[in-house]
C-alpha cells in the first residue's frame, strides 16, 4: 500500500517517557513502543527528529510558577505526583517535558514541507496555565495552537479522546478558535468538565462544541458524533489540531467507551478525505490510551490519515446511546452556520 505522505514525529526517548501514574506507567510506554513497531512498515512515511524546546517555550502558555515546580520536582531522587495523585515527576523528567514541547514546535515547523504530521507521545491537555492535572505536566496543544495563532493562521481543533480537554477549553474559551471535542461523559467523570451548553464566549461565542457520549457508547455512537466534521469543512481552517486518543477503545485500563480500533480508522479516514485536497495543514497528537488495544489503534488511525479504510475488530454497538448522540449533533449543526 502506498498511501498519502505523512511525516511522523520521533525519538527514541518516547519509548521510556510516560507522565501517567506508577499503575499504568508500563502500559502507556508499551503502546508507544508497539506503535512504532507497527509503523514500520507503512510507505511514505518520513521520521522526524525532533529538537527539545527552550524553556521560555513553555512560558507561552504557563505560568512561571509551575515551570519552577516541574524543574525543581526533576531534581527529586524519587518518584512523587505534581497533583493530587494522577501526574508522576521523577528524576531527570524536565528534559522529557523540554522533549514533548520541542516535539509539537517540530511539527509546526515541519508542516511547512509536509501536509500532514503526527505526534504519537503528544496531546497533554488537561494541564491548565497553572497546573498540572491528568497526566500532564504541561500542555503541548496549547502551545501549539497558541503559535498557529501567533502566526497568523486559522485554527480548528478536534480533540477525540475519552476525557474532555478541560486545558484547551480553558485557555481558547474566548478566543476565534472552532474547537469540537468528542469525550466520555456523565457530569462527573474525570475531569468533570465538557458540559454541551458551554459554547463559547467573546470572540470564541459560538466555537465551543462538547460532543458529550455517554459512558460505554459504542462504535456507532462515535460514527454519529464524527458527523460534526461538516462543521470543519463550513470553517475552512488553515490548521487543523487533532487529538487522537484512543483510551476510548473498549479494552482500556481506564474504561469509558465501548469503541473498537475501527472507530479511530475511520476518524483519520474521514479527515484525509476532508482535507486531501485543500491547503489545511493536519497535525495531529495521539493523545491517551492504556490497553491491550491501544497501539493498534493508533496505527489504524495512522492508516485511516493515509487514506485506507480497514477495520480489524468486530464493530460495537449500542442503537440507545446513538439515539442520544444524535440528538445532540442534530442540535448542533443545526445552528452552527448562524453563529460564523
Amino acid at each position: 500500500m502506498y498511501g498519502q505522505p505523512l511525516g511522523i514525529i520521533w525519538h527514541e526517548r518516547f519509548r521510556e517517557i510516560s507522565f501517567s501514574h506508577p499503575m499504568i506507567r508500563d502500559i502507556s510506554k508499551k503502546r508507544i513502543s508497539e506503535f512504532r513497531e507497527r509503523v514500520s512498515s507503512l510507505t511514505n512515511v518520513m521520521f522526524i527528529t525532533p529538537r527539545p524546546a527552550p524553556i521560555d517555550a513553555l512560558y507561552e502558555v504557563h505560568d512561571k510558577g509551575l515551570i519552577e515546580r516541574i524543574m525543581e520536582a526533576s531534581k527529586l531522587p524519587y518518584i512523587g505526583f505534581l497533583d493530587s495523585g494522577d501526574t508522576v515527576h521523577y528524576p531527570g523528567m524536565f528534559e522529557d517535558v523540554l522533549l514533548v514541547a520541542g516535539s509539537a514546535l517540530t511539527a509546526i515547523e515541519m508542516s511547512n514541507y509536509l501536509k500532514t504530521i503526527y505526534v504519537p507521545l503528544g496531546g497533554f491537555h488537561h494541564a491548565t496555565k497553572y497546573n498540572s492535572m491528568g497526566f500532564c505536566p504541561i500542555n503541548d496543544v496549547n502551545l501549539t495552537i497558541n503559535r498557529l495563532m501567533n502566526l497568523k493562521q486559522k485554527v480548528a481543533v478536534l480533540d477525540v479522546d475519552a476525557h474532555h480537554p478541560n486545558g484547551v477549553e480553558e485557555m481558547f474559551y474566548e478566543k476565534p478558535v472552532l474547537k469540537i471535542s468528542i469525550f466520555a461523559y456523565d457530569g462527573s467523570f474525570f475531569p468533570g468538565t465538557g458540559d454541551p451548553r458551554r459554547r463559547g464566549d467573546k470572540e470564541g461565542k459560538g466555537l465551543n462544541y462538547n460532543v458529550a457520549l455517554p459512558l460505554g457508547a459504542a462504535d456507532d455512537s462515535f460514527e454519529e458524533a464524527l458527523r460534526m466534521l461538516r462543521l470543519l469543512e463550513e470553517y475552512d481552517p488553515s490548521y487543523l489540531v487533532v487529538i487522537a486518543g484512543v483510551d476510548g477503545h473498549k479494552d482500556d485500563g481506564l474504561k469509558s467507551l465501548n469503541l473498537t480500533s475501527n472507530s479511530y480508522n475511520l476518524l483519520g479516514y474521514k479527515i484525509s478525505k476532508l482535507f486531501g485536497r485543500r491547503e489545511t495543514r493536519i497535525i495531529s497528537f495521539g493523545g491517551g490510551g492504556y490497553g491491550q488495544g491501544s497501539a493498534l489503534s493508533m496505527y489504524s488511525f495512522v492508516l485511516g490519515l493515509q487514506g485506507f479504510l480497514k477495520k480489524e475488530e468486530v464493530p460495537t454497538q449500542d442503537f440507545e446511546k446513538r439515539h442520544e448522540v444524535k440528538k445532540l449533533v442534530d442540535s448542533f449543526l443545526e445552528g452552527f452556520s448562524s453563529s460564523l
